[in-house]
């Protein structure tokens, strides 16, 4: 086993829609991201396979991990209007007439339903009943994918890099997520929205701003100018929020966008520092197959388990605190061969050894 290096590319070249790409060029001097080339969209990672053990967690190909309904700001519903493929934008009509979590923010999903069907285990990425309407049966593929929001943007079953790569999607979240909202509201008050409808989309027992999903779509009030012109307005919104410069997205977002700007640096640092703890222990270590030559261990996630040498499986509870040199040889002793520090690495990467 040795550690997997890490491919880097240009956040818009892959890893986000083209804005939330261009948005990290007022957060990032160099904007590039982890490949997640384990997640593997066209040929989904989470399907069954004859080469997985018995009792692994698989996907239905039914869904594969779409089984979450997104929140699309205004100026996401407006782009994909425009320029999605032409499933993408009838599901996104599809959604404007039915009116539900629809109003002048965009289209704003139940967060109690999101809540508890992401953090389901037994339905999530399973259960039909709950696939994304965007989703696009054949290819499997999304149909508002240059339009997606920032957890569909963010999320992947895999990491190249364990919990490090995974720490930084999370933090990238967060901020594409606080933008996305600052850009909706900045779109609503330009296209004169009336303070009504800004009052009853934002009540004052709602925490960090968040839209209400439950006015009225129907109501003229609710879209000022905009009434019997939904699709105008949302279209605008896209317009409006293409013109934005990087600078003026972070600063619609305020001092809690800049903090988070913060922490994604971080984060990225974080992720790019190879260099190794002077001490490491056991971390999260949980068997979930056995093979003849090999031991699967759950580390940081249930999606993303690691293939272990039995060989090195079977030293790991060398790594009890003591100095890493010291483990290391005694480690490779035992084994009747080195074990090597790329493949400790990995293991930290993946949380079954972490600094002690």
């Amino acid at each position: 086993m040795t550690r997997r290096s890490l491919p880097l590319l240009r956040s818009a070249d892959a890893s986000l829609p083209p804005l939330h790409a261009r948005w990290l060029d007022a957060v990032l001097a160099d904007p590039s991201l982890p490949e997640e080339s384990n997640a593997t969209c066209d040929d989904c990672a989470m399907l069954a396979d004859p080469s997985l053990p018995p009792g692994a967690l698989v996907f239905s190909p039914d869904t594969r991990c779409c089984t979450y309904l997104p929140t699309l700001a205004n100026f996401l519903v407006g782009g994909a209007l425009r320029s999605a493929s032409p499933h993408g934008a009838a599901s996104v009509r599809r959604r404007l007439s039915e009116g539900d979590g629809l109003s002048p923010i965009g289209l704003v999903a139940d967060p109690a339903l999101v809540a508890s069907t992401h953090t389901d285990q037994e339905r999530f990425g399973r259960d039909a009943s709950l696939r994304c309407p965007h989703y696009e049966p054949v290819g499997g593929r999304c149909g508002v994918w240059a339009w997606r929001e920032a957890t569909c943007a963010t999320w992947f079953c895999k990491h190249t890099r364990g919990e490090r790569a995974k720490a930084l999607w999370n933090r990238l979240h967060q901020l594409l997520s606080r933008l996305e909202r600052a850009v909706a509201w900045h779109c609503a008050l330009s296209l004169d929205i009336p303070p009504e409808a800004l009052a009853r989309m934002a009540p004052l027992d709602l925490p960090h701003g968040a839209p209400r999903a439950d006015v009225s779509a129907s109501d003229d009030a609710l879209w000022g100018r905009w009434s019997g012109d939904v699709e105008g307005y949302f279209l605008a919104c896209a317009q409006l929020a293409e013109a934005l410069s990087p600078a003026e997205v972070l600063s619609l977002g305020g001092a809690e966008a800049r903090a988070l700007a913060a922490t994604v640096r971080l984060a990225q640092r974080q992720l790019l520092d190879d260099a190794l703890p002077a001490r490491v222990a056991l971390g999260r270590v949980q068997v979930v197959g056995l093979s003849a030559t090999s031991v699967r261990v759950q580390g940081y996630s249930h999606l993303d388990p690691l293939d272990v040498p039995r060989e090195l499986f079977d030293q790991l509870h060398r790594f009890d605190g003591r100095p890493l040199e010291e483990a290391l040889r005694e480690a490779s002793a035992s084994a009747g061969q080195e074990v090597p520090s790329g493949a400790v690495g990995m293991l930290v990467d993946f949380d079954i050894l972490r600094g002690a």
